[in-house]
């Protein structure tokens, strides 16, 4: 489902937040936009993988992360492993530019959503008011796209995209490899292999380039990951969490965790569920 909404000029200046565009379980076909669209829009991932490009940056968008792109911004996204499901929620108004001040959203990016039940929960009330006959629909659209938009002040984090443009197609391969398939084994020989560089070459130059090691880089983006399903799935087990994001054991990962945030896998779900 991928419906549209009209406005009149009068209900421009009456309706200060108007929900332009909203897009139910739809299958994402490829978007290259040189220029933009002329509405904000909010993209939630439903099931699938695909990839965001920002500026020629690549975000890796998978399911219970969403993305927002603000009016007239150029951007491309497309599936990288068969189907993409995306809701869509777009919107405009006079308020627009305050709500995203108050959601800390200055630019567009992708995002992880800690309470994705959130936006499930008013996307479907959306939905089912774009059905009704109501004279009052646009009002009552309105309302529900606030609700929506100010409840995610707590649930969004941004992504800081590690696909930056490093001007060296060899380095934006590997971070794109590994972001693709962090959750398999990932070794310097495969990486080698994928760029037909030796791996000593290949590690001085990732350092040079990026200031982290291969092994850094990729723990990094593995950790992102844990952390966005040690809150979405409050039920996933540690040990099936650290295999889904590529550790051999959940001790190992437990370790690693620890390490880096100081607090254990199992607090930090805690910390933010509450």
């Amino acid at each position: 489902m991928l419906q549209s909404f009209q406005y009149k000029k009068a209900e421009y200046d009456t309706i200060p937040l108007q929900l332009t565009l909203i897009g139910d379980k739809h299958e994402q076909e490829p978007i290259i936009r040189m220029h933009g669209i002329t509405t904000n829009q909010l993209l939630y991932c439903r099931s699938g993988q695909g990839e965001l490009i920002l500026d020629n940056r690549k975000y890796i968008i998978d399911k219970g992360q969403c993305f927002i792109i603000l009016k007239n911004t150029p951007h491309e996204y497309r599936s990288t492993k068969g189907k993409w499901v995306l809701d869509i929620v777009g919107f405009n108004g006079i308020i627009v530019p305050l709500l995203l001040r108050s959601l800390k959203i200055n630019t567009s990016g992708a995002y992880l959503m800690s309470h994705r039940d959130v936006f499930e929960s008013h996307h479907k009330k959306l939905v089912d008011l774009a059905k009704t006959k109501s004279k009052h629909k646009l009002i009552l659209l309105s309302q529900e796209t606030y609700a929506l938009l100010t409840d995610l002040q707590f649930c969004l984090t941004n992504i800081a995209s590690n696909s930056a443009d490093y001007g060296n197609p060899i380095i934006t391969h590997v971070i794109e490899y590994m972001e693709a398939n962090y959750s398999e084994d990932i070794s310097l020989y495969t990486l080698s292999q994928v760029t037909s560089r030796t791996p000593e070459y290949l590690c001085s130059l990732f350092k040079e380039q990026t200031g982290f090691t291969i092994n850094k880089f990729l723990n990094n983006i593995r950790l992102l990951h844990a952390k966005l399903l040690l809150v979405q799935e409050p039920s996933m087990s540690v040990n099936e969490l650290s295999k889904k994001c590529g550790y051999s054991s959940a001790s190992y990962f437990g370790k690693v965790f620890y390490k880096e945030f100081k607090m254990t896998p199992n607090e930090y779900r805690l910390k933010n569920l509450i």
